[in-house]
């Protein structure tokens, strides 16, 4: 398949807020959600390719499913023994549920929760089930684009085998422009800090340890930019941990593109 960066952004974009809504659905919407999320995943080639690539038959999935639907919390779903695994399980229940309207998506997370309300069951299952296979996609799209480099508008072949993308550029843009602008915008930089650190205040309300941490790297950057000679690691770690610890918390959308386009911006200094 063929696409470009940004392609690849506004796809993994949709890809999160799709996760986003799977997991903060209510009880009585989770099937119908999750049915939306996998029509979305099959008509998306980059997300369907790899999962097809990885694909490994669920055993018994059907039979497992009725089990554990009717075990009042005392079995929990098979997930997998590897994160490809994991990935390619996790798919193959959702898409299931998907298909089979009657599944009682509560029960599937009965076993994670002493909690005997429905909606805490779909919390948990959401954060047991769910959520491991959103996190496996979300690292498989932000390979893709660090294979990609800085360039926004070339289009690249990407070829999926075994789990592996092959990125190469596309024949009709053989010849990529090399030069590159190391200059930064310190107002930019600062506006798009200020966005940042508003949509963690929002968005990790509940999680203060996390946030405190968020907050401070997002500081340190702002602080290191504005020197005459930024220190590049110094840069770097700061960024790496935004996108890392956003990474453990999924409803945590507008901060993770905002932390996305702060690094675009400021990746020139790291050469």
């Amino acid at each position: 398949m063929e696409i470009n960066k940004k392609e690849l952004k506004k796809t993994s974009r949709k890809f999160r807020q799709m996760a986003s809504r799977v997991l903060n659905a209510h009880y009585n919407e989770i099937n119908s959600i999750i049915k939306m999320f996998i029509e979305y995943i099959d008509d998306t080639p980059i997300i369907n390719e790899y999962i097809k690539s990885i694909f490994v038959e669920y055993p018994n999935l059907q039979d497992e499913i009725k089990q554990v639907s009717a075990s009042y919390g005392r079995l929990v779903l098979s997930t997998g023994d590897t994160p490809e695994q994991e990935i390619n399980y996790v798919y193959q229940i959702l898409k299931y549920i998907s298909e089979n309207t009657s599944v009682q998506t509560s029960a599937l997370g009965w076993g994670y929760t002493s909690s005997k309300k429905y909606q805490d069951m779909v919390k948990e299952f959401g954060n047991r089930v769910v959520m491991p296979f959103v996190d496996g996609i979300n690292v498989y799209l932000s390979d893709i684009a660090t294979d990609m480099g800085y360039d926004e508008e070339s289009r690249f072949m990407i070829n999926v085998s075994g789990g592996q993308a092959q990125v190469n550029i596309s024949n009709d843009n053989s010849t990529l422009n090399a030069t590159q602008n190391i200059q930064v915008n310190q107002s930019e930089i600062a506006s798009l800090i200020t966005e940042l650190k508003a949509n963690i205040e929002i968005e990790l309300a509940n999680n203060k340890d996390i946030k405190n941490i968020l907050l401070s790297q997002a500081q340190l950057i702002e602080t290191e930019t504005a020197e005459e000679k930024p220190k590049k690691e110094v840069l770097k770690t700061a960024i790496n941990t935004i996108q890392n610890l956003l990474k453990t918390v999924p409803l945590a959308v507008t901060a993770v593109e905002s932390s996305r386009k702060l690094y675009e911006l400021i990746a020139p200094l790291f050469i």
